[in-house]
C-alpha cells in the first residue's frame, strides 16, 4: 500500500547513500570487496530481510474479533504477509465495525496486507439490477481496502443446464463490475462442485469454468475440498491453467499434518501457471466425531447437488448448526461473522470471554505450526 512504498523507498535511499559513502571512502579498493563492505553494512543496520509470500485465511482465526490488533500481531510474528478476511458485513458496509479503509491501515500497522475478502451478496438471476447494485457497493468498500480479489464463497447451484447457464451470465456480469473498479471476482470450491450436473456428465465446476469468461471471473481451488470432492489438485490446476489464479492452502486441521495432500506437486505447478497468492485456511480443531459429522454434512449436499436438490444459502441471521456440523469457509454465515463460523465455532454459539480466549489461543497455535511447516518447505516461494 501506499506508506509500504513510501517506506521501501526510503530504505532504497538510505542503502544508495551509504554504498556512496563506502564508495568514497575506500576509492583505492576493489569493487568486489566495495560491494561485499556495503552488503555487510547493511545486515548489521537491520535493512529488511526478504520474506516468504505467507498467506492467512482470517477465517482460520477463530475469536479474531475479540482481540484484533494481538491476531494481527502474532499472523505477522509467525511470518504471514498477506490476508484474505471473512468479516465484510455487506449490510454496514464494515469489516469488524471498521470502515474499510481504516481496517486495512490497522492490519497495515502489524506488516499484513489485505489482498483478498470473502464476501457475499444479492444473487438473483431473477433480479439482475439489484443483484449488480449490491455488488458494485461491496467493490467499492473492497476497493478502499487496497483488495485484488473478491471471492464469491459458495453457491448452491441450480440443478439444470439452463439455469446454470444463467447463474453464470449473472457471474461474468457481476466480474464486469469487479474490473470497472480494478478488481477481480472469483468463486471457491467445495466438494459440492464436483458433483455430477442432474442428467449430464458434465462436473459442476467444469460447466463453471466453461461458461464463465477468464476476463471477468476467476475461480480460487481449495485444495482440501477439491481432494475431499474425488479430484486431483494438480490435475485441475495443469487442465485450466490460465483460471486458477488462488489457492487455498488446507489440511484436516495443521498443514501438512495429515500427510494425504501433496503440496510440493501443488505449489510447483500454481507457480508454473504464473501465480502467486495463496492463504492458509483452517477450520476450528475438532474432534474426530465432530470432523466425521461435518464432513458428513458436506457430502450430504453434494448429493443433494447432484439429484437437483434445491438448497439455500441464508443471506441474514440464522441459528448456528447443531454441534459438529460447523459449516466450512464460505458456507451459510450470517452476515458479520468469521466465515461460516457460529459465533464459538465447534462449541457452540455464543461463549463466554475466557472460552473465546482459549479458542483464540488455539486457533493461533495451529496457525502458526502452519507457518513453519510452510516456511521450511522448500517448494514455497
Amino acid at each position: 500500500m501506499a506508506r509500504q512504498s513510501v517506506c521501501n523507498y526510503e530504505v532504497r535511499t538510505l542503502s544508495n547513500i551509504k554504498l556512496i559513502i563506502i564508495m568514497k571512502r575506500f576509492s583505492g579498493i576493489s569493487v568486489a570487496l566495495v560491494l561485499a563492505m556495503f552488503i555487510a553494512t547493511m545486515t548489521l543496520s537491520g535493512a529488511p530481510k526478504s520474506k516468504k509470500h505467507l498467506g492467512i485465511a482470517t477465517y482460520s482465526v477463530k475469536g479474531l474479533e475479540s482481540d484484533i490488533e494481538g491476531s494481527f500481531k502474532a499472523l505477522a510474528d509467525a511470518g504471514y504477509v498477506v490476508m484474505e478476511i471473512s468479516n465484510y458485513n455487506a449490510g454496514k458496509g464494515t469489516v469488524a465495525g471498521y470502515q474499510p479503509a481504516e481496517y486495512a491501515a490497522l492490519a497495515e500497522k502489524y506488516g499484513l496486507d489485505i489482498i483478498s475478502s470473502h464476501a457475499r451478496a444479492k444473487f438473483d438471476v431473477k433480479d439482475v439490477e439489484g443483484t449488480l447494485a449490491a455488488w458494485g457497493k461491496v467493490f467499492d468498500d473492497h476497493k478502499a481496502m487496497g483488495c485484488k480479489y473478491v471471492i464469491f464463497p459458495m453457491n448452491f447451484w441450480t440443478s439444470t443446464v439452463e439455469g446454470l447457464k444463467a447463474e453464470c451470465d449473472l457471474m461474468n456480469k457481476i466480474g464486469e463490475e469487479a474490473n470497472k473498479r480494478g478488481i477481480k471476482f472469483g468463486y471457491h470450491n467445495h466438494n459440492m462442485e464436483f458433483a455430477t450436473i442432474p442428467n449430464t456428465n458434465q462436473l459442476y465446476e467444469d460447466f463453471l469454468i466453461a461458461n464463465t469468461d477468464p476476463a471477468k471471473v476467476f475461480f480460487q481451488m481449495d485444495v482440501y475440498w477439491i481432494t475431499i470432492g474425488g479430484q486431483d489438485p494438480v490435475a485441475y490446476l495443469k487442465k485450466y491453467p490460465d483460471r486458477f489464479k488462488v489457492l487455498h492452502i488446507k489440511d484436516d486441521y495443521v498443514i501438512g499434518e495429515s500427510g494425504t495432500i501433496d503440496y510440493k506437486a501443488i505449489f510447483k505447478q500454481f507457480y508454473k501457471n504464473g501465480n502467486k497468492d495463496w492463504f492458509v485456511e483452517m477450520e476450528a480443531k475438532m474432534t474426530p466425531e465432530q470432523k466425521k459429522q461435518s464432513l458428513a454434512m458436506m457430502e450430504q449436499m453434494k448429493q443433494r447437488m447432484s439429484q437437483g436438490g434445491q438448497m439455500q444459502v441464508p443471506q441474514g441471521p440464522q441459528q448456528p448448526p447443531q454441534a459438529g456440523q460447523q459449516p466450512p469457509q464460505g458456507g451459510a454465515a450470517p452476515q458479520g461473522r468469521q466465515g461460516g463460523a457460529p459465533a464459538g465455532g465447534p462449541g457452540f454459539g455464543q461463549q463466554d470471554p475466557k472460552a473465546q480466549a482459549e479458542q483464540l489461543k488455539t486457533s493461533l497455535e495451529g496457525i502458526r505450526l502452519s507457518a513453519v511447516y510452510l516456511l521450511n518447505s522448500k517448494f514455497v516461494k
